[in-house]
């Protein structure tokens, strides 16, 4: 579960359309979040307060192994209205298999303006700091939008402990959506990298051509707005289907949203036979799968040990199928509008299976590892990963699963309805006069409520990690222990730990 601060980075983000996922960094972000999550050691308490907007305070306190503690304060340019830990949506809380709207984020990004609709500069920026009370270790990071395309990130740790520790670093990250560069430096060992990823498909190019084709009508004065907002809860795109009244409402005021119908519609044969009698004309879309490519390349050097090295990754990621397009016949055009998804959660997308394939190579240390994971139910999603050394010829098999727990709750009375369409995006409405309710689509309405996270490797040995909510508490209780040990002697428990945090 990430911790406030990093949840408000995040958010931050999002708030000004910039996309993570299309960094090099980020490469392997999906085997990562299945297989290397960090499970809590010992005992700890993470309380924080939302006075503002724009500023934000926590504060750490650490009991087990050793007693330490620490306050950390963020500020924001841009307002954030973050909900306290009882109605956070808890799968944004946890990093996760994600499911990659890739036509709508490339859309997102691209909104970004230089003047904010007060005629003033934007300015979009983020500064944090944290500060440990045991030895006075500073830590502090600064995010600056420069342009639409551009920002840079500059982080830093004072150890009055360890002058070795102390460093800074500094990222200038220039995202232009069909590719990606990245230039970093830090004063440790004075190292330089320079990352880079492309993106091509077929897929990927008619998204971002579309989006090309968006901004020129922009220009004519038909202007589609998707950032239009100073909070990110209005273009959050991973909807849960438990969300309240005025999510919904949210969701329905939204542009691209409101011109998508359903995306349950797609399968349903009933919908679609109710609908040909209307002006609109639904064209179901090829079976084919939708996908996009993705390689990058990243090169360091370190001018302290006069050494350097290079490494390669390939990545393979499926896209959810498209809204059938439409055609409006009573305006006599023959245009037809490619309607493209928006919710990113797994139960919006019923007969489609995430799946991300990716593989990197380290030819100077002789590193190869591959991995495959896939969202196989909507709760659940696997993941495995080989690595292997040319060299030395170790190996190690990593195998993960992550199971989203659900609130339990009585299925509701059906409800007639005026309109063929759903309230929540992927999930069909009972159809007016029906009294049949059936148990998985009320199971899919309901809200999440935990995580449970599970690996197993051979040299890693087995991590069990148990992430909720407890009335107003967020909790993160992890197990770790060896199975595969070669030493008879090692003991089979590694570290038991637990994270409790509270924001309000």
């Amino acid at each position: 579960m990430y911790d406030f601060m990093e949840y408000c980075l995040r958010r931050y983000y999002r708030a000004s359309g910039w996309n993570e996922d299309n960094q090099y960094s980020h490469l392997c972000a999906t085997s990562r979040a299945l297989l290397d999550f960090q499970a809590p050691n010992g005992l700890s308490l993470r309380l924080s307060k939302l006075p503002s907007d724009v500023f934000k305070t926590t504060t750490t306190m650490n009991a087990l192994p050793i007693l330490e503690g620490s306050v950390g304060y963020l500020f924001t340019s841009r307002a954030l209205r973050i909900d306290d830990s009882s109605s956070v949506r808890f799968r944004h809380l946890v990093d996760r298999f994600r499911i990659i709207c890739l036509d709508h984020s490339i859309r997102e990004a691209d909104q970004w303006t230089e003047y904010g609709l007060d005629g003033k500069k934007r300015k979009d920026y983020l500064l944090c700091g944290r500060m440990s009370l045991a030895n006075a270790r500073l830590e502090a990071l600064y995010s600056r939008r420069i342009s639409k395309h551009q920002q840079y990130v500059i982080s830093g740790i004072s150890d009055p402990a360890s002058r070795s520790a102390s460093h800074l670093s500094a990222q200038y990250q220039y995202d232009k959506g069909k590719y990606c560069a990245e230039v970093s430096f830090t004063t440790d060992d004075g190292l330089i990298g320079i990352r880079g990823l492309y993106n091509f498909g077929r897929d990927f190019n008619e998204s971002y051509q579309g989006m090309l084709r968006e901004r020129g009508s922009e220009a004519n004065g038909q202007e589609t707005v998707l950032l239009d907002n100073p909070d990110s809860s209005f273009i959050e795109l991973e909807q849960e289907s438990g969300e309240s009244d005025s999510g919904l409402q949210r969701s329905r005021d939204d542009p691209l949203m409101a011109q998508a119908p359903t995306l349950a519609m797609e399968t349903d044969q009933g919908y679609l036979d109710k609908l040909q009698d209307t002006t609109e004309e639904w064209v179901v879309p090829s079976e084919r799968i939708r996908g996009y490519w993705s390689a990058g390349a990243e090169v360091y050097y370190s001018a302290t040990e006069k050494l350097g090295g290079v490494s390669t990754g390939l990545r393979y990621r499926t896209l959810p199928p498209l809204i059938p397009a439409s055609t409006d016949a009573s305006e006599g055009s023959d245009t037809k509008t490619p309607l493209y998804p928006t919710s990113t959660a797994p139960e919006h997308h019923q007969n489609y299976i995430p799946v991300t394939i990716t593989q990197t190579l380290n030819p100077i240390m002789g590193h190869v590892s591959s991995s495959y994971a896939a969202q196989v139910h909507p709760d659940l999603g696997l993941c495995s990963r080989f690595d292997f050394n040319l060299y030395s010829y170790d190996s190690e098999l990593t195998a993960g699963v992550e199971w989203w727990i659900r609130e339990r709750r009585a299925a509701p009375a059906p409800v007639e309805q005026d309109h063929p369409f759903p309230k929540v995006i992927g999930v069909p409405d009972l159809v007016p006069g029906s009294t049949d309710v059936e148990p998985t689509d009320i199971e899919e309405r309901q809200p999440i409520v935990g995580v449970i996270k599970a690996r197993l490797g051979v040299q890693s040995g087995l991590a069990i990690m148990w992430e909720g909510r407890f009335n107003k508490l967020l909790f993160s209780l992890g197990f770790v222990g060896h199975v595969f040990s070669p030493h008879s002697q090692a003991p089979i428990v590694k570290s038991i730990g637990l994270e409790v945090q509270y924001f309000s």
